[in-house]
């Protein structure tokens, strides 16, 4: 139920990550320009307000903050010169910028452009959809209550190149924030100088990465990146054009690949297990969990027994297999695979802390705890009205879920109601309306913190409504007296994790993949989960 965000295929955040194809050196003797599809247009290149994937890929490529992402869970210098370790028990960042830094109109890059921005963003007048990352940065929570003045945000130009963070308290996932969209800096005078057109069109924006937008617009279709003369590292940039080109019809997209039009789609349902012994395909989690949620304000979804029934009857290696058929995974837990391990024996924390039962397909064992679940409630019929997304993956998943229950939980009848995206998560947020919430999130950052954020008592994205104090306990733990102790902290949210799948306050039901299909002749793309393809190092090669 990600904010309206990346993420209609997002991506939240996270897991491993992908080269698509070896570095290699640049071949001079290929043209270094390339073909690639985005799904849907872009609404804007303002990094402050960006809500949808394309326009991440886009701002990605053309724009860049303290830090990037390598991959999707490694973090490089990005205009900082180098990976800062905080002070002050990890609440004090100080970062040194490199020197002669420009925008592409040739305006000098400063640390003041980080203040600006980041005020921006934690301004309540702002209205950004990912304010809310900034709440580790000291007074951003009154700054976003109208509470305090934005100038008294955690954020200082200490000169032109050096910009100090102070934190409310130790964040071991900021380095992620650093590199992320919204953490990117702005340059004050052209965003004044244009307003709220600012980000409208590719000529009311600088940039401050590898590539520059050309020809784009809110109705374009199809727009071009520029190499950045103006980039610090643009020796490096091996790329000289990069044309992006609205492909929202999947079959459309394949066809173009084929043909050699595009030179790097995402695929889409069947195509996935269509096109796997094609040279060019390419599978990696999206960092997105996909889950139904018991809505505990109605009063036979507050029966353990009724709830564990549920998710015992969901056979999720069929559904991904036979329904969904996208490279998607049947899940361990709340939390995908990929995004951290044990700091001891190196096990992936969704094995670890997997709660074996939660997320099992037992029949026999799901009409035990009906039947019990049924006679404590004294009842022997039940229906439950399910809300799910109205995009096909979900509704066929939704029908899935539908009939394995009913085929197996006698006297139950669910009835599905398909809403649009931003209606459903309007639906789940108000806690009423529905009895099943089927959902998903995808993580902005590859940290655990945003998937065990989502089941903290009172919430906005608790679909369900769970509250325990335990888990609420355990996940303060991780964010605060735990914070600095890698150990601990992951200690914190294995235990977190096992006190919601042994409530069964929630029922995961897939991990997410991303698929794409590259050209085997372009080479260097790397991918992020959070922000999608990365092309700074990318080349064209006759190899």
């Amino acid at each position: 139920m990600k904010k309206l965000s990346v993420y209609v295929t997002g991506v939240v955040g996270l897991s491993l990550a992908l080269v698509l194809t070896g570095c290699g050196s640049k071949n001079t003797a290929v043209k270094q320009d390339v073909n690639l599809m985005e799904p849907a247009d872009i609404e804007s290149l303002n990094s402050t307000m960006i809500t949808d994937v394309g326009a991440l890929e886009t701002v990605n490529n053309t724009q860049e903050g303290l830090y990037r992402l390598k991959n999707s869970t490694v973090v490089e210098p990005g205009i900082a010169k180098k990976l800062v370790k905080p002070t002050n028990n990890g609440k004090r960042y100080t970062f040194k910028l490199r020197q002669n830094l420009k925008w592409s109109n040739g305006d000098p890059i400063t640390a003041q452009d980080f203040v600006f921005a980041w005020r921006q963003a934690v301004n309540p007048a702002t209205k950004a959809a990912n304010a809310y990352q900034f709440l580790p940065i000291k007074n951003a929570s009154q700054i976003e209550k109208g509470k305090l003045a934005v100038n008294q945000l955690g954020v200082k130009a200490i000169n032109k190149t050096t910009f100090q963070v102070d934190l409310a308290q130790a964040t071991p996932y900021f380095k992620y924030l650093c590199a992320g969209i919204p953490f990117l800096p702005q340059d004050q005078k052209i965003v004044q100088k244009y307003g709220k057109a600012y980000g409208t069109s590719s000529t009311r924006v600088v940039y401050d990465g590898p590539f520059v937008v050309k020809n784009w617009t809110t109705s374009s279709g199809s727009w071009t990146l520029k190499k950045n003369p103006n980039y610090w590292d643009s020796k490096n940039v091996k790329l000289k054009t990069i044309n992006f080109q609205v492909t929202k019809s999947p079959q459309t997209a394949l066809s173009l690949y084929q043909s050699g039009k595009l030179d790097n789609i995402t695929l889409s349902g069947q195509q996935a297990s269509q096109e796997k012994d094609n040279k060019g395909y390419q599978s990696y989690p999206s960092g997105e969990t996909d889950y139904l949620a018991f809505n505990y304000q109605t009063r036979v979804l507050r029966n353990p027994n009724i709830r564990k029934a549920i998710s015992l009857s969901i056979n999720r290696q069929q559904l991904v297999n036979n329904v969904l058929k996208n490279g998607a995974k049947a899940p361990y837990g709340m939390a995908p695979q990929g995004i951290t391990k044990n700091p001891r024996t190196g096990v992936d924390f969704a094995k670890d802390s997997s709660v074996k039962q939660s997320v099992a397909y037992n029949p026999k064992l799901a009409a035990k705890y009906w039947q019990k679940g049924m006679r404590q409630l004294k009842i022997s019929k039940m229906t439950l009205n399910l809300v799910c997304y109205d995009v096909d993956t979900f509704k066929n998943s939704a029908e899935f879920i539908q009939a394995s229950t009913q085929k197996y939980l006698k006297g139950l009848k669910v009835n599905i109601e398909a809403q649009p995206k931003v209606q459903a998560i309007t639906t789940m947020q108000k806690k009423k309306g529905y009895d099943l919430g089927f959902t998903n999130w995808i993580a902005s950052y590859p940290d655990l913190s945003e998937f065990y954020q989502l089941s903290t008592t009172n919430n906005v994205n608790n679909a369900g409504n769970y509250s325990s104090s335990q888990y609420d306990t355990d996940y303060k733990l991780a964010n605060g007296r735990d914070s600095n102790a890698a150990m601990a902290r992951y200690n914190d949210f294995k235990q977190a994790n096992q006190t919601l799948m042994n409530d069964q306050a929630v029922a995961p039901l897939n991990q997410g993949q991303t698929v794409r299909l590259n050209n085997p002749q372009l080479k260097g793309v790397n991918y992020a989960a959070s922000q999608g393809i990365s092309l700074k190092n990318a080349y064209m090669s006759n190899k």
